[in-house]
């Protein structure tokens, strides 16, 4: 039976997606968090906001993905709403990962079994406008594009060969949780996010949520439910970042088109210049320039630590940024809440007790790419659709 009065505990996007799904169906919502989700603390508000699946490995990633992108592409499209950008992203790549000449001339090829492509599924949906170009190819076409990038000659120097270009929308985190905080304020029946009460297992969220009028619940602590679940299979994924004022940062004076040309996200997490562990990258977001980073899994530490202060320097300036001419204007460091399966599922020994639970974390890097779909499966799941 479907519950008529849900609890959600925990206010990052997660929890504020789902929230408001259940709000659509006319279900009554009560949230639950110990901080508030403007708390720059919060890790869905020091995310780059970037639209594209990121150490998310659960393979319904790509379905909730395009949920996602279906609700906020849309925003993005509508320049007179801020809080969703569409921005143009390069990701930079040694090997070429789509089929190959040879591919094309095997002999299975007429047989559909040749052309293999190592691309990423989500590459395939038009709007994103995919491309994967070879680094002299992406040249030619920037005579056109205008992208502040660093030259040919130098990526190509470091080894890069190739790069994915691609246009797909960039949240302004910090904005968009404010917004949707506020309608769920507006439109819910108890909203307590600054309650300072971080649940110590599942028989106490829902002893709290039977004392709340509610037979239903949704977790979505994050990284809170390796303690809540007793969940050793989930880890933080420490993330760490600088910021600069998007209005003010120089560019490096032998970026071409660096005055008059377009903001691009660029990505690397191949050497040289990065790493899967220590991604290089640089996102333009809403006013702010985020330069990374880290994905360390169960590195605790709260501190940037110096040595990763000279590196993000250094990353900015592979980044295209003048950092002799800009300096930072903040910093964040963050844990992602990383699972290798994402626990996204209707928990059975809590729901024949008579409170539906539905657990919704572990989604990694990708919380503000898979935030819309994530919800409607939780809502899906505790309604029994």
């Amino acid at each position: 039976m479907a519950p008529s009065r849900v609890m959600i505990a925990g206010s990052g996007v997660i929890g504020l997606r789902t929230a408001l799904e259940l709000l659509k169906r006319k279900i009554p919502v009560v949230l639950r968090s110990p901080k508030t989700p403007l708390d720059t603390s919060v890790c869905s508000q020091g995310a780059g906001g970037l639209w594209m699946p990121f150490h998310c490995d659960d393979p319904r990633t790509h379905r909730w993905a395009i949920e996602t992108l279906d609700e906020i592409y849309p925003i993005g499209v509508d320049k007179s709403d801020p809080l969703v950008e569409i921005v143009p992203t390069l990701t930079l790549h040694r090997d070429h990962y789509g089929p190959t000449t040879a591919d094309f001339i095997a002999s299975d090829y007429k047989l559909g079994t040749g052309g293999t492509s190592r691309l990423p599924q989500w590459s395939t949906d038009p709007r994103l406008e995919f491309q994967n170009l070879t680094i002299e190819m992406l040249w030619y076409q920037n005579s056109s594009y205008k992208l502040k990038i660093p030259t040919d000659q130098e990526i190509m120097a470091a080894g890069y060969k190739y790069g994915w270009l691609f246009n797909p929308p960039i949240v302004d985190c910090p904005k968009m949780l404010e917004s949707m905080l506020h309608e769920v304020e507006a439109k819910a029946a108890d909203v307590d996010v600054e309650s300072g009460i971080e649940y110590e297992s599942i028989e106490h969220l829902v002893e709290d949520a039977k004392s709340l009028g509610c037979d239903g619940v949704v977790n979505c602590t994050g990284l809170g439910s390796k303690k809540l679940c007793n969940d050793d299979n989930v880890l933080g994924a420490r993330g760490i970042l600088h910021f600069y004022s998007r209005h003010d940062c120089t560019r490096r004076e032998d970026i071409p088109f660096r005055e008059e040309g377009q903001d691009v996200n660029i990505l690397c997490e191949e050497g040289p210049w990065g790493s899967p562990e220590m991604p290089c990258y640089i996102i333009a977001r809403a006013d702010t320039i985020v330069i990374g980073g880290s994905y360390l899994e169960g590195d605790t530490e709260i501190d940037i630590r110096k040595e990763e202060q000279t590196r993000l320097l250094e990353n900015a300036r592979l980044m295209g940024v003048d950092t002799e001419k800009s300096s930072p204007i903040g910093s964040w460091t963050g844990f992602r809440p990383y699972r290798p399966i994402t626990r996204l599922e209707l928990d059975n020994d809590v729901t024949n007790n008579g409170v539906r639970l539905v657990h919704s974390y572990g989604y990694g890097g990708s919380g503000w790419t898979v935030f819309t779909g994530a919800a409607k499966e939780a809502t899906a799941l505790l309604l029994d659709d």
